[in-house]
């Protein structure tokens, strides 16, 4: 018997080509009909769902992981790591609903992750097998016990996100059931006499960014927890089915750290900006006005005098000279300090290939007003 679960008007939203669909959304509202017997309409949605392809730059998903890259910048409060798995990986595979399978997906952008639970476990359980002391397993994870001193962790693990590269996120997979009717308490026995039962599921693939957040004064326990965790990774796997070996991860590709390293650097650089600019607002205006000029000529050390950026760039350092020895906005002692951080002798010495000797005469007037002369 076939049940339709939506409605026509409905159907036509779901196209065999999804180049940009909520795959959560479509593991739990996608299935259009179901039948105990005909698992065709399951292995089409699923065929959907795997064709979603990885995000792309400019993608919602992809701009939000750049967010969180930035936000978890600061190597003084995060500890972060990037891998890959290597296969496969289940995680929180669901059979209860009615596509039979399906795997944790942000609520928001559909795309995979690893609750910051499953992180969190995968590491204590590692750290369990190879016998930490229960004072540091308080320190890293708390401690939740039936003693009755429930005590928070100095570090906050959160979710890892799916690294947007070029590897697409989900993956079809077989897995065959042998004895059902044993493993549903229908036999006693395992009797071999059984037939196999191919069943399709939803996998996960490509890398994650894992973050571990550490309390004020506690960032070498969050770098402690962070080798954990690559241990766990490696060793113990995430995810179910690690027995038949999936859920194994390795250093992450190149392009996933390219893509993390990047999205770093990018964030230090604006940052180291924002930190500059705010020194320069702090100093007061002549120096601002050293401080900005001297940066502006190191640019471009090496032009030469028939340069157009170098002509144009001289023109407007003198009209800024002028403009400073007429200010009334500047003290007498400040045009000095100006002047004698552009005597004409030593920016000829240093700027050889375009300050001429007769730019040189040019600029001494100026330079002997800042000076009061």
């Amino acid at each position: 018997m076939t049940i339709s679960l939506m409605r026509e008007s409905l159907k036509k939203l779901i196209p065999d080509d999804l180049k940009d669909a909520h795959a959560g959304l479509l593991m739990q509202r996608g299935l259009t009909e179901w039948d105990k017997d005909d698992k065709q309409a399951k292995a089409d949605l699923i065929q959907k769902i795997v064709k979603i392809p990885a995000p792309k730059k400019d993608s919602l998903y992809a701009l939000a992981f750049t967010r969180w890259v930035q936000a978890t910048s600061d190597t003084g409060r995060f500890a972060t790591l990037a891998a890959s798995i290597s296969g496969r990986l289940y995680t929180g595979l669901n059979s209860a609903g009615a596509l039979e399978t399906g795997i944790s997906t942000s609520h928001t952008y559909g795309m995979p992750l690893l609750a910051g639970s499953s992180v969190k476990g995968i590491a204590r359980s590692h750290a369990e097998s190879i016998g930490l002391d229960e004072s540091h397993l308080t320190v890293l994870f708390g401690d939740d016990s039936d003693s009755g001193s429930l005590k928070s962790g100095a570090l906050v693990w959160h979710d890892a996100w799916f690294i947007p590269a070029n590897t697409p996120p989900f993956a079809a997979e077989i897995i065959t059931t042998h004895h059902q009717d044993y493993y549903n308490g229908k036999q006693l026995e395992a009797d071999e006499m059984e037939s196999p039962i191919p069943n399709q599921q939803i996998a996960t693939q490509g890398s994650f960014y894992f973050v571990i957040e550490s309390a004020p004064g506690a960032q070498a326990w969050a770098v402690y927890a962070q080798n954990l965790l690559i241990q766990a990774l490696r060793t113990q796997g995430a995810g179910s089915k690690t027995a038949s070996g999936y859920g194994y991860f390795t250093e992450a590709a190149e392009e996933a750290q390219r893509s993390i390293r990047n999205i770093q650097e990018a964030q230090n650089q604006a940052l180291a900006a924002q930190q500059k600019a705010a020194e320069l607002a702090a100093m007061p205006a002549h120096q601002q006005f050293i401080q900005t000029w001297q940066e502006r000529m190191e640019e471009q050390p090496n032009k030469i005098i028939g340069n157009q950026a170098h002509d144009k760039l001289y023109q407007e350092w003198k009209a800024a000279l002028q403009t400073a020895a007429e200010s009334p906005d500047l003290s007498a002692e400040q045009k000095a300090e100006i002047a004698v951080a552009f005597a004409v002798k030593k920016m000829m010495t240093k700027y050889a290939k375009w300050l001429t000797d007769k730019r040189g005469k040019d600029l001494k007037p100026i330079l002997a007003k800042l000076r009061g002369e």
